[in-house]
């Protein structure tokens, strides 16, 4: 779900953000990026932190806590299921062909900047009627979708999968932090695995497949790594 975004200079000096840690307004950026169109991502501090900090031990749960406390997100809960709301997201942001992938409630809408929280007709319009886009010719290349490529990475897109299954389709960046993430695991062979699991499944558990299959390696290299420490522990003296 990974787009290229714009940074508005305010967003270095804004007041709020400033006084939260260097972590935490990186994260801010990094769910910029992977929340979709509207400005609205899952609040899964685990599968987030694969997303944005694959390397780094570092504590997702106590930095969206800062960035909630200060107003810059807003977390809310549909169907059993939490979602996070990033502030103000499409005065900043206007994507040529809006994706809408999370549901979102009317006050949601409102504070990602879509529509007015009293204006019920509005209030679920996605995107809103009358959203205007620049004139011709003053479109910044950050705001179309895939907009201000370099050369290189143009050429690159021509094969931008590194696994390309029945349900699986994943991202050559995605893959490298997968495999970062996860190094204990032959990852092409567990992708294979789950990939002939997923082609089987209902279409729900299909189109989640990138969050399942996240949780999925988590849980698999754990126990891996838990199956190592027992064998070394049980080893001959």
């Amino acid at each position: 779900m990974s787009r290229i975004r714009s940074i508005h200079p305010g967003f270095f000096t804004d007041e709020d953000l400033v006084s939260v840690s260097m972590g935490a307004r990186l994260l801010f950026l990094g769910l910029g990026v992977e929340a979709d169109d509207k400005g609205i991502f899952e609040w899964k501090p685990l599968t987030i932190r694969m997303r944005v900090f694959p390397g780094d031990n570092v504590d997702v749960a106590a930095m969206l806590a800062e960035l909630e406390g200060v107003g810059a997100i807003r977390r809310y809960e549909i169907g059993g299921k939490s979602y996070g709301a990033i502030r103000n997201f499409r005065k900043f942001q206007k994507p040529k062909t809006p994706n809408d992938i999370f549901p979102a409630t009317a006050e949601m809408l409102a504070f990602v900047g879509l529509a007015s929280e009293t204006d019920t007709n509005e209030a679920h319009a996605f995107p809103p009627k009358g959203e205007t886009f620049p004139p011709k010719g003053e479109k910044s290349p950050q705001m179309e979708d895939g907009g201000g490529k370099r050369e290189e990475e143009k050429k690159e897109d021509k094969h931008p999968l590194a696994f390309d299954g029945a349900v699986i389709r994943l991202r050559r960046n995605d893959f490298a932090k997968w495999k970062t993430a996860y190094p204990d695991l032959d990852l092409m062979a567990v992708l294979q695995s789950r990939d002939d699991w997923l082609k089987d499944q209902p279409e729900p558990e299909r189109k989640r497949w990138f969050n399942s299959t996240s949780n999925f390696l988590a849980n698999r290299q754990q126990k891996e790594r838990g199956a190592r420490a027992e064998a070394a522990f049980s080893g001959p003296c």
